[in-house]
């Protein structure tokens, strides 16, 4: 691959040797029309907004890459996910279970770093990447998976955007924008069919109701069948689950008013409602790895669930042994009974018989949300000064289950709940220009705060390594953590200001500064519940340091009453030790302040050939834990990032043909990474026999009484190296060749974990420094359009266009060293096919067949680990010992049509 890079900066620099040969046409579009009518090829001009104000992105010294509608249908981008698959440098996934939230990572700068997943809990620590749908900031990574429809443009700007953009984008930011409302009449419908029982509906409708008041109203209507088929069957009962994973129902609609009085002033309203409801991630079974490592005395293996030791888990399933005989050397005599049927082992079977697209699972991860955003922009013209004046108010809920890993039993789940998040916002904007036009100027205001009370969830979680029912037995209970009554609320302020002014007519410099100043509150009210319990196991807690209350009634869960309950505070002291209930609710406040700058210095070296060279500082917001557990050790300091990047924007010719190559390469400082790691909380555990439990007995295996807590702390440092290019070339009016990519170095090199007062390290080890941060290393796309003008062969198909799109990336790195080698993750390729007939049989109809995955590759959704993880049990990431290689497998190949009239 390293082939690729060097083909991108060969054809770059060999622009020192062309002379620019073509002046760039605002209108010129490079398709087959242009070439019938004897036009001028060139490569179209793209406006962006990067800035706050309209400029070609050839001007703009950082990387962005850009798109209209059209781009988005022809490269099948329908969320922003899809965005990976057409930009460089931008990974974005669902978080781990959830559906409907992304993760979005440019330039190797991700979501808060949990082990699980990456997800934000609650609204305690804010994204690396911003996202901004017409000005409005969408401060949570929930609900983001809504279709993109209707659309003017979708900006994404690599690399820290902290001066304009704001906080939080020290990895970039995805700015988009709706269709404003016109004073002309008309509109468009739209419907797509497909497999998978995919069907959907679109259209808008612009209608001026007065000379000066615009009213443009956009709907979309859209479902589809999940794609992963769920072969889940309990013998006993014959109790099934067919819900298909990873389908959808969504519905928006977007409802806009323009009043437009004059040239100078325009006033836009706007509703933004949406609901969705997914059937939820899933998980396909791809394997086994086999450790050295003995479980319980047994083979490794021993290690899966269901293996060689029987349970009954929460629904009341019983699973009995795979194996009836184990030993320390192997493992024999498999069991025929039925009650063996959903043991891991037999479920994997299952789903290498039935194929790639499957999974086991009893409990479907279903997710459901309901989202609005109702915003209002002023604009006014002043002169040579403009004045934007925006407020806000969004306000979502959403709710859903996450139920283990594909399994066919259930163990843990995550009940999850936002039942009513709200934000306001609002930002003043003044952009103006002077000295001639030499010197443009933006400054703003910006206020932001949002507050989500209840929310959290609840937690219910019993390993199957009891081998029986739920006991009143240490470390056997049904545990169930309740953050339900948690809230939150944050408040962000700033003022900017930013200004390029012009040296030269060639050479112009940039600087701008932002200062901002956030407000985080935290009520914290967790609970812990144990159950069975009776008086004796509640005096054995209370013995042990823990003030757990006796509760005799019972405590019901998936239609199972379990006898009696202890309740315990979820939270504990700076010294590790469990609060009474009399003192379980806290109030966390943090306050963060930072400055942040740009500083630019563009050259054009001729018409057409720009280089530059930009300098910017980064600054994400300092965060708090809810989900963590000692008081002390819940929040974290901001992050930083300093970002240098060097680069070119060219229109230029080759050999008489019109060609655009972008590149740029970065490197970025990261510091005060923020992570949550389990550490060993030893302050109530004893060392066998009695004594203080150290470092070295636990490495030994010698302590009793010890527990997980999940610390939040800031990593030292990291550095991001990498390279971005896109080219496009026009060889005649009728062809389109694009290509683009990334290459991308992160490490961390320094992630020690400082070890608090109490607690002790895990016996893996937790020091990452040195390694990657798990993101694909190279990413690559290249497109070919193809317009055969009109009529193809004579027929009345219209304007025949064919678009090619492949998309590949390489193995999605991460630390391996506590993970079996067959657990990493494999490069993957996607191939999609589109042709379009616009003007279709003379009409005003357009026509589009597609077919995406056009090979039908099998390809894996990484976790964040990077690995195709394996299925969790007591030994979870621990070296040299056995798991189920499991992934969330990717779409198969998928066909439909799309058939639309504009009027």
């Amino acid at each position: 691959m390293s082939k690729r890079l060097l083909l991108a900066l060969l054809t770059t620099t060999g622009l020192a040797a062309a002379a620019p040969a073509f002046a760039q046409s605002d209108t010129g579009t490079g398709t087959g029309e242009a070439a019938n009518k004897n036009q001028t090829v060139s490569i179209e001009k793209v406006v962006v907004t990067a800035r706050k104000r309209e400029e070609d992105q050839q001007t703009v010294p950082i990387s962005i890459t850009a798109f209209n509608q059209a781009d988005l249908d022809k490269l099948n981008v329908r969320t922003l996910q899809d965005l990976t698959y057409a930009t460089p440098s931008v990974y974005i996934a669902p978080t781990t279970f959830r559906q409907d939230t992304l993760n979005i990572t440019i330039r190797g700068q991700r979501n808060f770093d949990a082990p699980s997943g990456g997800g934000n809990p609650g609204l305690g620590f804010d994204t690396a990447s911003a996202v901004y749908k017409d000005g409005v900031y969408y401060a949570r990574a929930i609900g983001l998976t809504g279709s993109l429809f209707d659309l003017d443009s979708v900006d994404v700007l690599k690399g820290p955007q902290g001066t304009l953009v704001g906080r939080n984008t020290t990895g970039g930011a995805i700015l988009y924008s709706s269709r404003e409302p016109g004073p002309d009449l008309g509109g468009y419908v739209q419907a797509t069919a497909g497999d998978y029982a995919r069907a959907g509906l679109q259209g808008a409708v612009n209608i001026p109701l007065a000379d000066t008041l615009f009213l443009r109203v956009a709907l979309n209507s859209e479902n589809q069948k999940g794609y992963l088929a769920n072969l889940f069957l309990d013998p006993t009962t014959q109790r099934t689950n067919t819900q298909a994973a990873l389908g959808y129902k969504k519905l928006a609609g977007v409802f806009s008013l323009k009043w437009q009085p004059d040239d100078t002033f325009n006033l836009v309203l706007r509703a933004d409602i949406a609901a969705e409801h997914d059937t939820g991630s899933s998980y396909h079974d791809l394997g086994t790895f086999t450790g050295t490592v003995l479980s319980a005395g047994k083979a490794s293996i021993c290690n899966i669930p269901g293996t060689c030791v029987g349970f009954t888990d929460l629904r009341g399933q019983v699973i009995a042994p795979y194996y009836l005989t184990a030993t320390a050397a192997g493992v024999s005599n498999p069991n025929s009974s039925a009650l063996t049927y959903n043991t891991l082992l037999n479920s994997l079977a299952r789903e290498q018989a039935a194929g790639f697209w499957t999974a086991d699972q009893d409990v479907s991860n279903v997710i459901q949300g309901h989202y609005g955003t109702y915003s209002a922009t002023a604009t006014k013209s002043l002169g040579d000064i403009d004045v934007k004046l925006m407020g806000a108010y969004r306000t979502f809920e959403n709710f859903g289950t996450a139920v283990s890993r594909g399994q066919p039993f259930e163990t843990n789940t995550y009940s999850y709940g936002y039942p009513d998040y709200q934000s306001w916002q609002s930002e003043l904007t003044v952009i103006g220009k002077a000295f001639d036009n030499r010197l443009q100027w933006t400054a703003g205001l910006f206020y932001f705060t949002e507050r989500s009370p209840n929310d959290g969830g609840k937690l219910y979680l019993f390993l199957p390594s009891a081998g029986s029912a739920p006991s009143p037995v240490s470390g056997k209970q049904l545990t169930v953590t309740d953050w339900s009554n948690n809230s939150e609320q944050n408040n962000s302020y700033a003022a900017y200001a930013q200004a390029t002014y012009s040296i030269w007519n060639d050479t112009r410099i940039t600087a701008g500064v932002r200062y901002t100043y956030d407000e985080r509150y935290a009520h914290i009210a967790t609970q812990s519940v144990q159950t069975p319990a009776t008086a004796a196991t509640n005096a054995a807690l209370v013995n042990a340091g823990k003030a757990a209350i006796f509760n005799p009634a019972g405590f019901t869960f998936e239609n199972i009453t379990y006898s009696g309950q202890s309740d315990l505070c979820g939270l504990a002291s700076p010294a590790g030790v469990l609060f009474p209930q009399a003192q379980c609710a806290q109030d966390i406040r943090r306050s963060f302040h930072k400055p942040t700058w740009t500083l630019a210095l563009d050259h054009d070296l001729w018409e057409g050939t720009m280089v530059y060279g930009t300098m910017r500082s980064g600054y994400r917001s300092g965060g708090i834990n809810t989900q963590s557990i000692n008081i002390s050790l819940i929040s974290t300091l901001p992050e930083e990032v300093l970002d240098y990047e060097i680069g070119v924007k060219s229109d230029w010719e080759l050999a008489g043909v019109p060609v655009r190559s972008n590149l740029a390469l970065y490197q970025t400082a990261y510091h005060n990474i923020q992570v949550l790691q389990p550490l060993i909380n030893a302050t109530l555990a004893t060392a066998v026999g009695g004594g203080v439990c150290t470092q070295a007995l636990f490495n030994a295996g010698n302590c009793l009484g010890t527990s997980n807590d999940n610390i939040t702390f800031n990593a030292n440092t990291a550095r991001i190296r990498g390279a971005e290019w896109d080219i496009t070339l026009l060889p005649t009016g009728w062809l389109t060749l694009n290509a683009s990519g990334s290459y991308i170095d992160p490490r961390y090199t320094d992630f020690t974990v400082p070890v608090p007062p109490g607690y002790l390290m895990p016996s893996n080890s937790l020091n990452l420094s040195g390694t990657p941060i798990p993101v694909p290393t190279w990413q690559t796309n290249e497109t070919a359009t193809v317009n055969f003008g009109p009529d193809l062969g004579g027929l009345p198909l219209g304007d025949t266009i064919f678009t090619a799109h492949y998309y590949w990336q390489s193995r999605y790195l991460a630390d391996m060293r506590n993970y079996n080698p067959v657990q990493r993750t494999f490069a993957y390729g996607l191939l999609n096919f589109r042709a379009e007939f616009t003007n279709f049989a003379h009409s005003n109809a357009d026509l589009a067949v597609f077919m995406n995955n056009v090979a039908n590759t099998q390809a894996c959704l990484p976790e964040y680990t990077g690995v195709l993880n394996s299925a969790p049990n007591g030994t979870f990431g621990t070296p040299g010992t056995s798991g189920l290689l499991q992934c969330i497998p990717l779409p198969p190949r998928m066909t439909g049509a799309t058939l639309g009239y504009k009027f």
